[in-house]
């Protein structure tokens, strides 16, 4: 088992030898390679068809009809015949006041922009999701890079702690802490490496292909409260933009047109239709074959619903409150956007002055180690000081990174509740990677 761990985490080494990759290419990436968004893409444009369907149904339908038979005609009175008939024919029919086709055609138009909502909604899905991943593994590769710095720095405070206690300056309990601490550190990097695979997994599992070296944030980067600065005017901005919302607002203008739809059930239907037709009897029979010829009409044709077993009640009872469903769906989709949206705000704006408190946090604990070490070389400090003030100095590491990468997925994430969110933000993401 060992040895198939050994082999695992080699082959993870060596994998980033292979390519590297930048955030905007993984993006391109998951466009080509992810199933999800693949499925997306198919499921919108079978819904965009729709439209064209219903507007179908108000064009001209023609028809066409043939037959053949061979007939036996014996009368009661007069001579028989057999004989083969051929007919052909055409129909036309084009409605003239169809309400209820038309309400079907709006509440598909309907329909389409409700699909070109939620395919904007998937769009910014798909980018938070990449983005997300993708930092995901920045932060893991950077966690296992702090915890094999301390695992090194450990490694060293036991070595010397092994050499005073071999000449006598410190007693054994130092190197038991020292050990302790060295074998928690140990694990702690067994733990960083499974979570830099496992990141890795899941990116792969987005953009359909190993990663290899990821483009990694650079030093500079720049790190600033979001603007506007009001987490009102956020909400406002998600209600107004958010896909989400413009979805759930369609809807309910759909039930409302379906509504309508059902209602035009109790209306009278008028179409126009025209017909030709061509009958030849092959017989010698006058009577047979006077009927031969063409035959052509043309008119209007009236339907006046009168009773239909209920249905057309039903039919209006359940739109009806489909309709007062849409409506209080799209009540509760805004509710859900703003408080998102307020959420996301707070998030990134405290994220944007932790990262800064972090990193000073960072420094003092520096100086700290710093300061106990000189103590512990002159006797007035411990090693159990040193090896706290070593723990606290990489905690205080792994915490500033934790807290960048937390501001910049808070951040998308805002933008993302705001209905914001966009390749432009990938691209401007990127712009900070080395």
């Amino acid at each position: 088992m060992r040895r198939l761990f050994a082999v695992s985490l080699l082959s993870f080494a060596l994998a980033p030898l292979c390519h590297a990759i930048d955030l905007a290419q993984a993006y391109d990436l998951a466009l080509k390679n992810d199933a999800d968004w693949a499925a997306v893409t198919s499921a919108f444009k079978a819904e965009s068809i729709k439209e064209g369907q219903n507007y179908g149904a108000l064009l001209p339908t023609i028809g066409m009809s043939a037959s053949f038979a061979q007939n036996d005609f014996s009368p009661d009175i007069g001579a028989g015949a057999n004989y083969t008939s051929t007919t052909y024919g055409l129909q036309l029919k084009q409605p003239l006041y169809r309400a209820d086709l038309w309400r079907d055609y709006q509440r598909a138009k309907a329909s389409t922009s409700v699909s070109e909502a939620n395919y904007r909604q998937k769009e910014q899905e798909l980018v938070l999701r990449v983005s997300e991943a993708y930092i995901n593994v920045l932060r893991a590769q950077e966690t296992l890079s702090t915890t094999q710095t301390e695992e090194a720095a450990l490694k060293r405070q036991l070595e010397q702690a092994q050499k005073r206690f071999e000449v006598g300056l410190v007693a054994k309990t130092d190197v038991l802490e020292a050990q302790a601490q060295m074998d928690g550190a140990v694990a702690n990097r067994i733990s960083a490496e499974v979570g830099v695979a496992s990141t890795r997994e899941a990116l792969m599992a987005i953009i359909g292909k190993d990663p290899g070296t990821l483009a990694t944030l650079r030093a500079d980067f720049v790190v600033s409260a979001p603007l506007p600065a009001s987490a009102e005017e956020w909400a406002e901005m998600a209600k107004a933009k958010n896909p989400q919302m413009t979805a759930a607002r369609m809807n309910q203008e759909t039930a409302a047109l379906a509504l309508r739809a059902q209602r035009a059930g109790h209306l009278p239907q008028l179409d126009l239709v025209a017909s030709y037709s061509n009958t030849d009897n092959d017989t010698t029979n006058f009577s047979l074959a006077a009927r031969n010829g063409d035959a052509t009409s043309i008119g209007v044709e009236l339907q006046v619903p009168i009773y239909s077993g209920g249905r057309t009640n039903n039919a209006i009872m359940q739109a009806s409150y489909q309709s007062d469903a849409a409506r209080e769906q799209a009540t509760s989709v805004e509710r859900q956007l703003v408080t998102q949206a307020r959420t996301a705000y707070l998030n990134a704006t405290a994220d944007s002055y932790r990262v800064s408190a972090r990193l000073q946090a960072f420094k003092s604990n520096e100086a700290a180690l710093a300061a106990t070490k000189a103590g512990y070389d002159v006797g007035t400090r411990n090693i159990v000081d040193v090896l706290l003030a070593e723990r606290n100095l990489y905690a205080a590491k792994r915490d500033q990174a934790n807290a960048k990468y937390d501001y910049l997925i808070n951040t998308l994430k805002l933008r993302a509740a705001s209905g914001m969110l966009s390749l432009k933000d990938v691209q401007e993401l990127n712009g900070w990677m080395q």
